[in-house]
Parts: structure tokens; C-alpha cells; sequence
């Protein structure tokens, strides 16, 4: 079975990245996926992305913008 991967973009200071890492981590919705967290004030163009919309959770080229559930997350990682 190919390893399933996805990124969650944040950044530090974060209230929203944290609430959202931790509802992720407390659900099912990541059982069996290889989570990165990539933080976007370190690159300009991940920043000029996304800044204004984290967390950001993206797998295989699709992505959901804060608010999401858990459920959100699970049909988007349940996508081929």
C-alpha cells in the first residue's frame, strides 16, 4: 500500500494552527497518513499562499482553509 501523505501549513504563534493540529490529532481522520506541518512564514511564496488563510490542510492537490472539521478532513484523506 503507497504511503499517504499530507501538509498542514502553519505558522508559529498560531492559536488556530494549534486548535486545528490538535482536533486532527485527536480524531481518526489522520489513522494511517504521514502528517508534515510546514510553517509558511518561512518561505515568501508559501506565505503569499496561504498566510492569510492558515492552517491550511492539503493532500494529493487539494486543500481545505481553516475552519474545517474533522470530518472535512477525514472525506478529503478518504479522496484518491
Amino acid at each position: 500500500m503507497p504511503r499517504r501523505e499530507c501538509v498542514l501549513y502553519i505558522t508559529d504563534d498560531c492559536t488556530l494552527c494549534d486548535e486545528a493540529l490538535s482536533m486532527l490529532l485527536a480524531s481518526n481522520a489522520l489513522r494511517g497518513v504521514v502528517v508534515t506541518t510546514i510553517d509558511v512564514a518561512t518561505n515568501d511564496e508559501l506565505f503569499q499562499s496561504f498566510g492569510e488563510h492558515i492552517p491550511v490542510l492539503e493532500y494529493q492537490g487539494n486543500s481545505l482553509m481553516w475552519p474545517f472539521s474533522a470530518e472535512d478532513a477525514a472525506t478529503l484523506l478518504s479522496s484518491r
